[in-house]
């Protein structure tokens, strides 16, 4: 009986968590499927805010800066790729 009670303890965080890799499957899915682009920066964007909101939130920022930074740090990679990809000079 602990083990149904512990699953459905457990399901609102499972929930919480399939919406968040759902967001960034969709991402994924539109880049590589309708844009016929293999653009990684999804996958790299937010594992790029999560480890800066990480940092600022243990090292004592405060919640909402942290997230808006995080926000900021992954804009920043999605640019510097876009950069990168669109780049003038070819091979």
């Amino acid at each position: 009986m602990s083990f149904l009670t512990s699953l459905l303890k457990m399901l609102p965080d499972a929930a919480a968590q399939g919406l968040i890799w759902g967001i960034l499957a969709i991402g994924v899915f539109i880049t590589y499927k309708l844009l016929d682009f293999s653009d990684l920066t999804v996958d790299g964007s937010i594992c790029t805010g999560g480890a800066v909101a990480a940092l600022l939130i243990i090292n004592g920022i405060p919640v909402g800066v942290a997230m808006v930074a995080a926000f900021c740090a992954g804009a920043l990679s999605g640019l510097v790729l876009e950069f990168i990809h669109y780049s003038p000079i070819k091979d």
